[in-house]
């Protein structure tokens, strides 16, 4: 190959020289080297037809093939001779027009140390039925000053399809990745490498921002995230998952609860490369705290409940074993709250209960716990106290701060409580005794008055051991007949005539003698006995005025019966005040009924309704204990009673206390004037019966008469309706 400094002068004396230079010479130094360069071209030759890919040789700038290798004739399927000679747009491989011109300016440009530019493109070539998919690459080649085009070209069908699925497949993965409810995210070495869109959205970054970032950004202090990240290598670097529950921060710096789960990708380099799945979980936690907190709290008041009251006492307990210091338990009663509750309406009473539970929070200090009990109890723990006096101060301080008004809605609503305290050790070593005695205590502070406390005493033992066996007992009493009637005599004032009777019921008890009804009768209405008890009390005072008026000549005598308030609620009186007439046949108007106030003031159309029911079926009504409770003319007015029975806390004083004797005047004045009479309960003593007379009340009952008495003794004492001589 001749080079380009090469003249024809020059090259015309190097061949005569050579030919010269005999056969021989020929031979001996031309010749071999032609036949090594002819091996090496047909060497490369058989290379280029063996290799998959295919190589074209274009004379430029005709653009016709001067050569090519089998690699192009196997793809097309053609003889390579019918290929050399022929313009590149035969082929129809690719588009021939913009690979000449790329060639043919490539050609006319100048040519830096043989440096060319080199042009690729992918190519789509039918074939029959099916589309190869074709990689391409020429550029320009010159030799003996003469430009070629050198087109290279492969199959890359399978790699398109590969591609293409892989393509496809990494796109169905983001999408499941961006559209997934939780926040999936690669991390390496604390940082993100990348997450999908629900990542950043739990976060708070606007998309694409996240990755590269450190995971700092995600902690709301750096104590949380170097915590965080020691427990979580620990984890992975045994090759465990890690998962957690803690606060994160979010992009504008507000917090919220997020499960973490982690895995490592490579088990030998932890730290590389791990993937974090994180789902927001403050709704789930926040319900879940909140199940936690009524778990132990008053739903109403959030104040705790005796669950917790109870684990504060033990933790106490031991502090209180190792200082010699004591615990007080209180029981707070609220009087009245059910009146209040049944009248005002349950609105009204959970608004009171919430604001009873405030004052009592700011009566105590951060170690003490208030409880609500349930109902209108409260329970107080005070720990810490160097001896049971100390409790003084703090009942001080309740008293006074329950005894402030409250005001509801437009009402101005009074409480009085009344506390009983039970002191640990003294009263008893755990909750349930401790609360027992302070719930005994309680209800001596009820007995001695309004806005009282009473602390536990020995002997409040015997008291409660009565108290449940008068409530386990009663319903056994009533089976097996251990109840009676006495019957206390009714006068007419001004003749002195015996008109009616009192039925008080008496209990026989076997083995602890004759018990008085207020003994038994609280507890009755505490356990719900007073409703078949007052059916009880009902047939047979009927009963025994019917035999009264068949066996005695007492026609006209009435008989007055008690109605507990609990009886109007739960049992059916008006079908109870029907049998218990039917099955005496005693006439209706020889039936008094005593209301209380309370009767008459919760659910007032309701009972309104069967007040004046009972008095369509011809029994009489009168209020009991008036004066002492919620006395209103617009009561009296609405339940057409038929009279008013005086409390004997007003009569025994009547003679010595001008208050007393007042309140009665007012009290007969106000009946007389509305049509009503009146019985004074309680008369004693004959002074008092001569003021009854001089304020005109038309009839009185009380010990200055008789004692209440058996019926068979009542019946031969009164054999007729005759007039009284009181001895």
């Amino acid at each position: 190959m001749a080079k380009h400094s090469d003249s024809d002068d020059g090259w015309e004396a190097r061949r005569n020289r050579i030919i010269g230079l005999g056969e021989r010479s020929f031979r001996k130094s031309y010749y071999p080297q032609l036949r090594q360069n002819l091996d090496r071209l047909e060497r490369f030759r058989t290379l280029l037809d063996r290799t998959s890919d295919f190589v074209v040789l274009l004379a430029l700038p005709e653009g016709t093939i001067i050569d090519a290798n089998m690699a192009l004739a196997q793809l097309l399927g053609r003889p390579l001779d019918t290929l050399i000679g022929h313009p590149l747009a035969s082929l129809g491989v690719a588009d021939a027009t913009a690979i000449l011109d790329d060639l043919r300016r490539e050609m006319s440009g100048p040519v830096d140390d043989g440096e060319v530019s080199s042009h690729s493109q992918i190519a789509e070539y039918r074939l029959e039925a099916r589309s190869i998919w074709l990689e391409l690459s020429y550029r320009v080649a010159v030799v003996d000053q003469r430009s070629y085009g050198v087109l290279m070209g492969r199959d890359i069908t399978e790699r398109k399809r590969s591609h293409e699925l892989v393509t496809k497949l990494l796109a169905e993965k983001e999408a499941l990745l961006d559209n997934a409810l939780v926040g999936i995210a690669m991390l390496r070495r604390r940082r993100i490498v990348a997450c999908n869109r629900r990542f950043e959205e739990i976060f708070g970054y606007p998309p694409g921002t996240m990755a590269g970032q450190s995971t700092r950004r995600l902690y709301a202090s750096d104590d949380v995230f170097s915590s965080f990240g020691n427990q979580v290598y620990d984890a992975l670097n045994d090759n465990r998952s890690f998962s957690a529950t803690l606060m994160f921060a979010r992009a504008d710096g507000s917090t919220f609860w997020g499960e973490a789960t982690g895995r490592v990708i490579d088990p030998a380099h932890p730290q590389d490369d791990s993937i974090w799945v994180i789902s927001d979980v403050t709704e789930r936690r926040e319900a879940e705290e909140k199940a936690r907190f009524l778990a132990f709290h008053d739903a109403l008041t959030g104040l705790p409940n005796p669950l917790l009251i109870q684990d504060r006492l033990d933790q106490a307990k031991g502090f209180a074993d190792r200082a010699a210091m004591k615990i007080a338990l209180m029981v707070v009663d609220l009087a009245r709250f059910k009146t209040i509750n049944d009248s005002l309406g349950r609105g009204v009473g959970n608004r009171l209960l919430i604001e009873v539970a405030r004052r009592l929070r700011n009566c105590v200090q951060d170690t003490d716990t208030v409880c609500r009990q349930g109902g209108d109890e409260f329970l107080i723990l005070l720990p810490n106290l160097a001896d049971a006096a100390a409790c003084a101060i703090f009942l001080a301080k309740v008293m006074d701060n329950l005894l402030i008004p409250f005001k509801i809605d437009d009402r101005e609503l009074v409480i009085t409580v009344s506390i009983g305290i039970a002191v640990y050790p003294d009263d008893g070593a755990d909750f349930e005794s401790l609360l027992k005695k302070a719930d005994m205590a309680m209800y001596r502070a009820k007995g001695a008055g309004r806005n009282a406390y009473h602390f536990f005493n020995a002997e409040m033992n015997g008291d409660a051991e009565e108290q449940l066996t008068l409530h386990f007992g009663l319903r056994r009493a009533l089976d097996s007949g251990q109840f009676v009637l006495h019957f206390q005599p009714q006068i007419e004032i001004a003749s002195g005539t015996l008109i009616g009777a009192e039925a008080l019921i008496r209990w026989h008890h076997p083995e602890h003698g004759l018990i008085l009804p207020g003994r038994f009768i609280p507890v009755a209405e505490e356990n719900g006995m007073i409703v078949p008890l007052g059916e009880w009390v009902l047939r047979a005072a009927c009963c025994q005025a019917r035999r009264w008026q068949d066996e005695t000549g007492l026609p006209g005598l009435v008989v007055a019966v008690n109605l507990s308030a609990l009886q109007f609620k739960r049992g059916d009186i008006e079908r109870s005040v029907t049998l218990a007439l039917q099955e005496s046949g005693l006439d209706p108007s020889q039936l008094e009924l005593e209301l209380t106030e309370s009767i008459l003031i919760q659910e007032t159309e309701k009972v309104l309704a069967t007040v004046m029911r009972l008095k369509h079926m011809g029994v009489k009504l009168s209020i009991d204990d008036f004066g002492t409770g919620y006395s209103s003319l617009s009561y009296l007015k609405r339940f057409k009673v038929d009279k008013l029975k005086i409390d004997q806390s007003f009569i025994r004083d009547l003679a010595t206390d001008s208050e007393s004797a007042a309140i009665v005047r007012a009290i007969i004045q106000m009946a007389r004037s509305l049509g009503l009479r009146t019985i004074a309960e309680g008369v004693e003593d004959k002074p008092a019966l001569e003021l009854l007379r001089l304020y005109h009340c038309d009839e009185a009952q009380g010990y200055y008469f008789s004692r209440p008495v058996p019926a068979d003794e009542f019946s031969g004492k009164y054999r007729t309706p005759i007039p009284v001589c009181a001895s």
